[in-house]
């Protein structure tokens, strides 16, 4: 840092209740000396001079450590322990302000004081104070402890005889003091200990995508890549809920403050990092905090051989179980022993697989089948990277009606290939569960494959979210509305558990709260289609027809998909406007000459005209393709008036439900 001009030398700064001064190197807070390290102190001084204006993360670390190479979580850490000592949580206060992807503002009031001439003065009075009260008290102790014959000595050697006992009994005080100080010091620490130890151990944790530093286009994967292969780890623990790679993937883009991110997830601690990869050394960065009261419960820097990245993610698991107080069981310490792969190329792609996996769209899928195919290609005996396809490959047969029977073929085959490596994967057997209910219509082995999933990995929030459809669909509202309400606790912030939530209490029934649910949803994401289309039936079974032609209105308006046409149309020909319907009825026929368009949809307009055989030759139609809107018939309340109809009962047993 410069150093300071004659006249800075004696500035003080004063804010809130704080008075900085540089000179002395002290931050007081009501006349009270704070703590700061080094570096800390300097870089609240560089803001306080600098209030009002923003200095650059660049300009912060050039300035801090010009000479050394040191990485942004250097700079966050530092702010963060301002933030914590400044307690701006506690008094409402704000004094640091982040400018996302630019740098930090200093944003309270400062008055500046020069600190010269009468306090100086002042200051050398009062020593002189001192030292003649005790030369006072020295002669008065002279004449206390001489005798009549000492008094007869030389001045001189009666003072040095004063002096002697004056340090004997000096020393004596000091010694005792600095054995009272150490006592208190140990007391004090002991408690502050046991303070901390008295915390609950935290229960909950996010792992936020790692930030990739210096990455190039061929490492971008690298950041998230890791977080997800930590989670995976960590959601072995059974005692620990670690939120999804899904919960978390909003924060790879933007700089979040930590303790923010964990708020806003919900969690108990979060950990956060930083990557960086050169040449075939990798270097990584991790602090693990305690989200209520800001504490950093761990920090490590690994920089370590590209190869050795397996022993860096197992001794990043294993602090941070110790940071946590978490203990393991048997089965759990086996499992963070266990590596899918011995192959870093391979290991490299499947990272990469699972990055494009979680942009969750037909063109991220497309680039993961690229790359998991890549890693099974390195390695065949690669669990996780089969897992990861037949995923992928089950997902992206949701998009396309034509190919879903080899989509399908593939996925199922990909899912028992990965469970022949390693049958403890849960992701596989849920995998299987959704293909069993969806395709097959195979409601035991659905069933046994999400409890099996559940069973194996109690944090795989995706689980409990399937069976839960699979709950409803039987019947089983009241299990199934748990179960997704458990797949909730684990990812709170998801769009599709929250949206199957509302779907989930529409089919059974619970129409204000399904409202309720799919608005609050709405709140996070305002054209998310999904929960627009379940909010306007909601609206339409609650008999708001109104407002569910204006919901599928607004989810056409941006919204690409067939749903809010076949939504329309149900809600025209319900309500008497044939011509409407019909013309929507018209768009969906064309649309379906330009790609596959599934039945169902066709099917909603017929069910709201009211043309009943139109209605059974479309599902049909649906049972052919094997739609996945025939889960839902056993409770759906679409099909309420045809119950009663011979061909309907047929249909349910075909499915594979009992009446």
């Amino acid at each position: 840092m410069a150093s300071l001009s004659s006249k800075q030398a004696h500035i003080s700064y004063e804010f809130g209740a704080f008075r900085l001064t540089p000179s002395e190197g002290q931050l007081l807070r009501e006349g009270l000396p704070l703590p700061l390290p080094p570096k800390a102190f300097e870089m609240l001084v560089l803001l306080v001079q600098q209030s009002g204006h923003l200095i650059s993360k660049e300009e912060l670390m050039q300035t801090l450590w010009p000479d050394s190479f040191v990485e942004e979580a250097n700079l966050t850490h530092h702010i963060w322990m301002l933030r914590k000592t400044l307690a701006e949580a506690e008094n409402g206060h704000r004094y640091i302000e982040t400018v996302p992807r630019r740098g930090y503002r200093f944003v309270a009031d400062v008055r500046e004081s020069l600190d010269e001439g009468d306090e100086l003065v002042l200051e050398k009075h009062t020593l002189t104070h001192i030292v003649t009260r005790e030369r006072e008290q020295e002669e008065l102790l002279e004449e206390e402890t001489m005798g009549v014959a000492q008094k007869n000595l030389p001045l001189a050697t009666r003072r040095r005889i004063v002096s002697s006992f004056v340090i004997v009994i000096v020393g004596v005080l000091l010694f005792v003091g600095v054995l009272l100080l150490r006592r208190w010091n140990v007391s004090e620490t002991k408690n502050a200990s046991e303070a901390v130890s008295a915390k609950p151990a935290p229960r909950s944790i996010a792992v936020l995508p790692f930030t990739t530093i210096g990455a190039t286009n061929d490492q971008a994967y690298l950041g998230l890549g890791m977080t997800d292969a930590l989670i995976t780890k960590l959601a072995n623990l059974h005692q620990l809920a670690v939120r999804p790679t899904s919960a978390v993937r909003r924060y790879s883009t933007s700089e979040s403050d930590p303790i923010a991110a964990g708020r806003e997830q919900g969690v108990d601690a979060v950990l956060a990092g930083s990557v960086q990869q050169t040449g075939d050394r990798i270097r990584v960065t991790v602090q693990l905090f305690r989200v209520d009261d800001r504490t950093l419960l761990w920090s490590g820097k690994f920089d370590e051989s590209l190869t050795d990245i397996f022993a860096v993610q197992d001794s990043i698991s294993q602090q941070v179980i110790q940071g946590l107080l978490v203990g393991l069981s048997d089965a759990e310490k086996k499992q963070f022993q266990k590596h899918g792969t011995g192959s870093v190329d391979a290991y490299q792609a499947y990272l990469k697989g699972r990055y494009f996996w979680n942009k969750r769209n037909l063109e991220g899928f497309e680039e993961a089948i690229k790359y998991f195919n890549q890693a099974i290609a390195k390695d065949p005996n690669y669990a996780e990277a089969y897992a990861g396809l037949s995923d992928t490959y089950q997902f992206v047969g949701a998009y396309s009606v034509a190919s879903r029977t080899e989509l399908l073929a593939k996925s199922r085959a990909a899912a028992r290939r990965a469970l022949d490596l390693d049958e403890s994967l849960a992701e596989p057997h849920a995998s299987l569960g959704l293909m069993a209910q969806n395709y097959d219509w195979d409601w035991p082995t659905a069933e046994r494959e999400y409890k099996r999933a559940i069973e194996l990995n109690p944090n795989y929030a995706t689980a409990h979210q399937w069976y839960a459809g699979y709950l409803v669909a039987n019947g089983k509202f009241d299990e199934g509305l748990a179960e997704i309400h458990r797949a909730h606790e684990l990812d709170p912030l998801s769009l599709i558990i929250d949206t199957d939530t509302g779907s989930l209490l529409f089919l059974a029934r619970k129409y204000d709260e399904a409202i309720l649910q799919l608005t609050k949803t709405l709140e996070m994401d305002p054209n998310y289609g999904e929960a627009l289309n379940w909010l306007g039936w909601a609206y339409e079974w609650k008999g708001l027809h109104d407002q569910a032609a204006a919901t599928f209105e607004r989810m056409q308006s941006t919204d690409t998909s067939v749903e809010p046409l076949a939504g329309l149309g149900y809600v025209y020909g319900a309500r008497g406007k044939k011509n409407e319907a019909l013309n929507m009825l018209n768009k969906l026929n064309r649309l379906s000459r330009q790609k596959p368009v599934d039945p169902c949809f066709i099917l909603d307009i017929y069910l709201g005209l009211g043309q009943t055989d139109d209605t059974f030759a479309w599902l049909e139609k649906e049972y052919e393709v094997r739609s996945v809107g025939l889960i839902t018939l056993k409770v759906n309340p679409f099909y309420d008036n045809l119950r009663s109809d011979p061909r309907f009962k047929n249909l349910i047993r075909r499915v594979g439900f009992d009446e």
